[in-house]
Parts: structure tokens; C-alpha cells; sequence
């Protein structure tokens, strides 16, 4: 983007001219083409949701509102990328359940109304008898807003008075936050209606709850020979395509897929190189004159330096080594170095010597400000609480029941210790420029503070320096040369099988980002990734991209794999599927080894014997956990070891595992089985299951087309 920047900057007027005439060309083009239909709903369609068409600006507006409320609610003017891409996916989450389950709740004729919200809201309140009346509690979520968190005590009067407030067009920011917290209750409360219907209508019958009861209670125990598919070699067993396609037909199910893609791509690293690194150096060298005779050297870095001033007290270990004594012997007005750190070179002027502690120990009161306290309110009520704490009174007492900061108010308010310029800016001033005991008043974007001092480290000498720093970046020269380089990659390879030997020829190391869905945000190793996910599904299997620009690096992929929402072919899967036929055909063999070489054996001991193995002990096997000592889950094996009555040897058996033979000691069937408790266990079980799996379901059944990769 930084190149794209600075190409525009250079063409000027004459470059927009063109592209503007370019896109009216385009546009008029495309109407013309297409008649009305450019313009169509569908053109614009986000997705459609169970037949219902999802329209752009529709689903924007709703992105635009909720990233209004993240900017109140966090009171920060923008959002990172990060924040945008975690809003776009909540709106998503949202629109697929407003329309999913709005459908099942007109059907249903589910909704809330006024009373039930205001109740839900404000609480209800019980009349007990006479004059006697008790107020139920509101909403968890409305409570937690106007609850001390100390002492857990709800206050009524403060969520009344903020109520009456947000009507007030003075707080219409405020309101909105609000109608927002409210549509989630009335969409959680609809929720639990629904759910709470399905959950009634869920319930087991005789046989399952008797089936259950029987795998719950019952038990046995055997002796078994196990030997494992791995016995038998490779080389051994073979199948034929009439195999492959058999297993393929059979567990087609088994090879259902998503709609994604696979990509190559190298990476065009934006670093500077030599000659950026030596300008740099050269800058810094030529200004040391300059620097030293300025007669504001603060403005002078302001004006000249990569990083603007910081009023820092700097100990000798926070500079170079090789400068400290230089630093703290020299006079004011005096410039050292340059030095390179922290990929800078940097200049430094001497404003003199200061004694200061190296950390603070403090607590504070914080009075935050809000819809019942504006500013006026605030610093009267700091000011009064300073007035209390200068005349004796406990400060803890006072954190606990009056300081907005929840993270200390249970203990007086304490912050630490804390190292100079770690803190808000206000707070660090007034706690390293005065003295222990010390309280006043100071504010920060997150009210007024009343602030004492508790504790000072010893102070001690520090330097005070502005400094001049010029950090090494790319130039423009480096931007054009490795920017061409990425294009003449680009233009070489014209497909996937020129993209690999391009790669190869130059020695450049290829990354690979596989089987990704079209909703993700990111690729592994690849920060804002998003344009690159979105040509991957918007071009063809061995299609070549075009430059992609991410902050600090050129990406070119080449785009290797195209695999589509349905069934996996037979081809993509032919590896998996000749290790399992393989894997069959090694038990199949194994299992008419085992009956040839235990013919005659009688008992288990001689089928060990036979096959060269040992006999173990399965003991209180449970069909409904049916693992193996040893060995493993192998529902197939203790599924077949009931039929087996105590005594008798088994015909080999094939596992999941291997093949075995068993004996079976003792089977534990209780003659009753408690249904009742079954019952009771398995509608718990459902219950647990409905709200998650019943809106799965849903979705499933809904049949969703996802178009957002369109515009997003």
C-alpha cells in the first residue's frame, strides 16, 4: 500500500484523470451490458439464509451500528483491524440467528412482551400480604450494571435514575449502548422460550431407556489373545481398483468436505537495505552540529527526529554502555554519539542532571465520570474526599466505597509499585515529582484521581537527554526495487507450473497455506490476509495472483488446490483409502491365519499357545465404554463378546485394531434394570444437547449460501 501511496502521489492529476475516465468506462460498460439486472438485489446479496436474500446495505448498516457501539462503549474514536474483522463475524452470528430462529419463533408465535421486558428490566415485584412488598431482581446483566462490586449490593435508585437519564437527547450515545444491551435480553429470553419448548418435546422411550440401562449396568469380563494388523506385511496381501472403488462407495459419508482452497506463495520481504541503512547513519552524523547549537534542543528533535521528544529521567543502565560515563559526567548542552540501537541511529543533548526515585508506591480513589456524574460532580467529590484523607480519615474505607477501580478498591486503592512513565502521564508527574505522605487531586481521561503517596525509592542521579534519532526503513528506492522484483516474479510466472519452477530457479522458499474456508480472516504466518483468502475463491485452480501489499512484505501465490462443498473425488482420497483397504486386507488375512492355526485348541491357553502370544484379562467391560485394556476402544469386539456364553472360545474376531480370540469369564446382566434412572439420565443428557445441537440443526437444514467473500 505504501508503494501503491507514493506511485498515486507521483502521477498526480493526469493518473486520476485516467482512472476516473477508466472506471466511468467501466460502469457504463456494465450497465450497458446488462440492462437492469447490474443494478439487482442479487448483485447486492450478502447471503441467502434459509431462502431469505440478506442485502448489503442492510448488513452493513448493522456492521456500522455495532462498530458506533464499541467506539461508546470503549470511548476509542477507532477500530483496529483486528476489532473490524471480530464485528463483521458477530453481525454474521447475528443475522444467521435473527433470521433462523426468527423463522421458528413467528411459527411458534413466540415473543416478548412490554410487561414481560419490563419485568425482565426493572424486576417484578410480590406482594406478600398487607403493605408488605418485595421487589424480584432484574436482569443478571442489568444487575451487574448497577451493583457494587464490593459488597454485592444491588442499587434500584441508581438503574431508575439511569433510565430517566438516556431519554434525554444529551445521552443519546449512551441510549443506543443501551437499546443494544436490551435487544440481546429480549434475543436470549426468545431463545430460552424456544429451546425450553423443544426440550419438552424430547423425551426417550422404553426401548432406548431400556438399552441404555443394559449397557449402563451390565458388565463382563473375558480373556482374550489379541494380535495386531501390523503382523502381517505389506507385501504379503494385494487389492485391485474394484477394492478401492468398493471402500470408496461404502464410506463415501466419510469423505464429505467444505468448499476451500490451497495455495503456494513466496514472500518479497520489505527490508532496508545497505545504502538505506548508511543515509541514515549519514543523517544523524551531519545534524550533530546543528543539534549542538540549537538553542531549543527539544523543538530541534521535534522537528528533526524519527521519535518526538519524551520527558525521560534516564539511569545509566537504560543507555548505552559505552556512553554512560560520558553521559553522566558531561555539562548541559553537550551532544554524545551517535550510537545504533534498536534499529536507530541516535544523537543525544545533554538538559542536565535531576534526583528522582526509580519507582513509586501509591493508591488512589478513582471518580469516574457517567450519565449521573458529569465533570463538575466528579472533581467536587475528589475534592471532598482529599479534604477527608488530609484531616485523617481511613483511605481504605474510603477506595472501598467510593473509587471506580474495581481492580483495587477491595485494597485501599493500592497501585503498586510503579516504575516512572509506566502510568498515565498525570499520575506518574504528581507521584515522581513530589514527596512521600503527599495527597492531591489529578485527572485522567478516566475521571479524577485522589492520589497519596506511599512509598519512594531512594532517589538518585539521572540524565536528562533530548534525543535525536533517525531510524533505518526502507527508502523509496528500496520500496521500487523489491516492488519490481515482485513484478517481474509476477509476469514470469504465468501459471502454477511456471510459478514452482520460477520459485525454484531463484531459490526462493515457498510458503503453503492449505484447505482454508472462504470465512476466515487470516492465513498461518499471515497477518491481514483477508484479500489473499478472497482471490484464492474467486479464481481458478493453477491461477497466478497479483501483487499483494501487506504492510511489510509483497505476497504472490499461486493458487494449487480448488476443492468443492460436496464429496471429495475418489482420486483426491486415493492415498487414505489404500491405507484402509490395506489396513482390511491385513485383518482379513490375519483373521483366516488365526482360525487355520487354533483348529484344535480347546481351550484359551492352548489358542495363545497356537499363536505364539499370551493371554489378558478384559475385566467388567461396559458396552457403553467398551475400551480394552491394552488395547483400545473396540465397541465391534465387546458388542460380539455378550453373544459368547462363559466358557466357550470365540471364532477369531476383527477389531479395530487386530484380530482377536476370546474367552469370556463372567457376564454381569442385572435381572431388573433401573429404566426409571436411565430415563432420568437421558433426558438430562438431551436437555444438556438441545440449545447447541438443536441450533446446528437448524442451520443445517437452512440451507445457507455464504456470499459475503464478495465484499468483505
Amino acid at each position: 500500500m505504501a508503494t501503491l501511496q507514493k506511485i498515486r502521489n507521483q502521477g498526480g492529476v493526469l493518473v486520476a484523470v485516467i482512472i476516473g475516465l477508466a472506471l466511468l468506462a467501466f460502469i457504463l460498460g456494465d450497465f450497458l451490458n446488462s440492462g437492469p439486472s447490474a443494478f439487482s438485489r442479487k448483485r447486492l446479496e450478502v447471503a441467502e439464509i434459509a431462502g431469505v436474500s440478506i442485502d448489503y446495505m442492510d448488513y452493513n448498516a448493522k456492521i456500522e451500528e455495532l462498530s458506533e457501539f464499541y467506539r461508546v462503549n470503549y470511548q476509542i474514536s477507532s477500530l483496529d483491524a483486528e476489532t473490524q474483522e471480530n464485528i463483521r463475524t458477530e453481525i454474521w452470528r447475528t443475522t444467521l440467528r435473527d433470521v433462523i430462529m426468527g423463522a421458528s419463533y413467528k411459527d411458534l408465535g413466540i415473543f416478548v412482551s412490554v410487561e414481560e421486558l419490563k419485568t425482565m428490566l426493572m424486576g417484578d415485584s410480590i406482594n406478600t400480604g398487607g403493605s408488605n412488598v418485595i421487589m424480584d431482581e432484574p436482569h443478571p446483566m442489568v444487575r451487574r450494571m448497577f451493583t457494587n462490586p464490593e459488597t454485592g449490593e444491588f442499587n434500584r435508585y441508581q438503574m431508575m435514575n439511569y433510565f430517566n437519564a438516556i431519554s434525554d437527547d444529551v445521552y443519546k450515545d449512551e441510549r443506543k449502548r443501551w437499546i443494544y444491551l436490551e435487544n440481546q435480553i429480549v434475543d436470549e429470553r426468545m431463545n430460552q422460550k424456544y429451546f425450553a419448548l423443544v426440550q419438552k418435546g424430547l423425551a426417550p422411550n422404553s426401548i432406548d431407556a431400556k438399552n441404555y440401562a443394559y449397557e449402563s449396568e451390565s458388565n463382563i469380563s473375558f480373556d482374550f489373545v489379541f494380535q495386531r494388523f501390523t503382523s502381517i506385511p505389506d507385501e504379503s496381501i494385494s487389492f485391485s481398483d474394484a477394492d478401492i472403488t468398493a471402500y470408496y462407495d461404502e464410506h463415501k459419508k466419510e469423505f464429505k468436505q467444505d468448499d476451500t482452497r490451497s495455495i503456494e506463495y513466496v514472500i518479497f520481504n520489505i527490508a532496508p537495505s545497505a545504502a538505506d541503512d548508511q543515509n541514515a547513519k549519514e543523517y544523524v552524523e551531519q545534524s550533530k552540529v546543528a543539534f549542538s547549537r540549537s538553542e531549543n534542543p527539544i523543538s530541534f528533535v521535534n522537528t528533526n527526529s524519527d521519535i518526538p521528544y519524551a520527558e525521560i529521567n534516564y539511569a545509566p543502565e537504560d543507555l548505552p554502555a559505552q556512553y554512560v560515563d560520558s553521559f553522566f559526567n558531561a555539562d548541559a548542552g553537550q551532544v554524545i554519539g551517535p550510537w545504533f540501537e534498536n534499529n536507530s541511529y541516535k544523537l543525544a543533548r545533554h538538559l542536565g542532571f535531576t534526583t528522582v526515585s526509580d519507582s513509586v508506591r501509591a493508591r488512589h480513589i478513582l471518580i469516574s465520570l457517567s450519565v449521573q456524574r458529569d465533570d463538575a460532580r466528579a472533581k467536587t467529590i475528589a475534592d471532598s474526599l482529599k479534604q477527608l484523607i488530609l484531616g485523617g480519615a481511613d483511605f481504605n474505607a474510603l477506595a472501598a466505597n467510593f473509587s471506580a477501580d474495581q481492580s483495587n478498591s477491595s485494597i485501599g486503592g493500592d497501585l503498586g509499585w510503579f516504575a516512572e512513565n509506566t502510568i498515565l502521564k498525570p499520575i506518574s508527574d504528581f507521584c515522581f515529582e513530589n514527596n512521600t505522605s503527599d495527597v492531591d487531586v489529578v485527572k485522567t481521561n478516566n475521571g479524577y484521581h485522589v492520589l497519596k503517596i506511599e512509598e519512594q525509592s531512594p532517589k538518585r542521579k539521572k540524565a536528562q537527554l533530548a534525543i535525536l534519532e533517525k531510524q533505518v526503513v526502507p527508502s523509496d528506492e528500496t520500496y521500487q526495487t523489491i516492488y519490481s522484483n515482485a513484478v517481474q516474479f509476477g509476469s514470469e510466472a504465468k501459471n502454477l507450473e511456471g510459478f514452482r519452477k520460477l520459485y525454484a530457479e531463484k531459490g526462493i522458499t515457498p510458503r503453503f497455506a492449505s484447505d482454508f474456508l472462504k470465512d476466515i480472516n487470516t492465513l498461518p504466518g499471515l497477518e491481514y490476509s483477508r484479500e489473499i483468502i478472497r482471490w484464492s475463491f474467486e479464481n481458478d485452480k493453477g491461477s497466478v495472483s497479483q501483487i499483494f501489499d501487506l504492510n511489510d512484505k509483497y505476497i504472490i501465490a499461486a493458487l494449487s488446490d480448488v476443492k468443492e462443498k460436496g464429496y471429495a473425488s475418489k482420486k483426491d482420497k486415493l492415498s487414505e483409502i489404500e491405507i484402509a483397504v490395506s489396513k482390511m486386507k491385513k485383518l482379513e488375512k490375519l483373521a483366516e491365519e488365526t482360525t487355520a492355526k487354533i483348529s484344535s485348541a480347546n481351550d484359551i491357553d492352548a489358542v495363545a499357545s497356537a499363536l505364539g502370544s499370551e493371554v489378558v484379562l478384559a475385566e467388567k467391560v461396559r458396552l457403553s465404554n467398551p475400551y480394552i485394556s491394552t488395547v483400545g476402544l473396540e465397541p465391534s469386539v465387546v458388542a460380539l463378546s455378550y453373544t459368547y456364553e462363559p466358557g466357550t472360545i470365540s471364532k477369531p474376531i476383527i477389531g479395530a485394531n487386530g484380530v482377536f480370540v476370546l474367552q469370556v469369564n463372567e457376564k454381569n446382566i442385572p435381572e431388573n434394570l433401573d429404566i426409571a434412572s436411565a430415563i432420568f439420565r437421558m433426558k438430562y443428557f438431551y436437555d444438556s444437547r438441545v440449545s447447541y445441537q438443536g441450533y446446528d440443526a437448524l442451520i443445517d437444514k437452512a440451507e445457507v449460501n455464504d456470499k459475503r467473500i464478495n465484499f468483505y
